[in-house]
């Protein structure tokens, strides 16, 4: 079985079943999302936590991450589109990695980290990763 048809089982017979009780359903959109982000692994190509300005809180890069992959695959144009999304959907938040509304970071933290990728090649970096895994 190749490493493609591997991922796409444990996706459909563990991820998807332990959402849809965690969450209570999960619409198809969520579903590609879930696919794409367990296909992509973009957490694996940013620290975990960037310190902010001092006296901040260090926010969480994978979480940015995962939401700059769901900005694309959801179509959003905006950031702030973005942010309205991920405040109006739990389940889009829970995907990303925010429990509650008020945990969803500010346009700026999105706007410094989404430049912050695009200068270091995140997404560049993950596509070559899943070339070479899958290749």
């Amino acid at each position: 079985m190749n490493i493609l048809s591997q991922i796409w089982f444990k996706v459909q017979t563990t991820l998807f079943p332990f959402i849809e009780d965690v969450f209570g359903g999960v619409s198809e959109k969520e579903k590609e999302l879930i696919r794409v982000l367990e296909l992509a692994r973009i957490e694996e190509f940013v620290a975990s936590r960037v310190r902010g300005f001092q006296g901040r809180p260090l926010e969480d890069r994978r979480s940015l991450a995962r939401a700059f992959i769901a900005k694309a695959v959801y179509d959003i144009k905006t950031t702030s589109g973005l942010i309205e999304r991920l405040k109006a959907s739990r389940n889009l938040r829970a995907i990303c990695g925010w429990e509650k509304a008020c945990e969803v970071p500010s346009e700026a933290t999105f706007l410094r980290a989404f430049e912050e990728f695009a200068v270091s090649g995140l997404a560049e970096k993950a596509h070559r990763s899943l070339i070479e895994k899958h290749a």
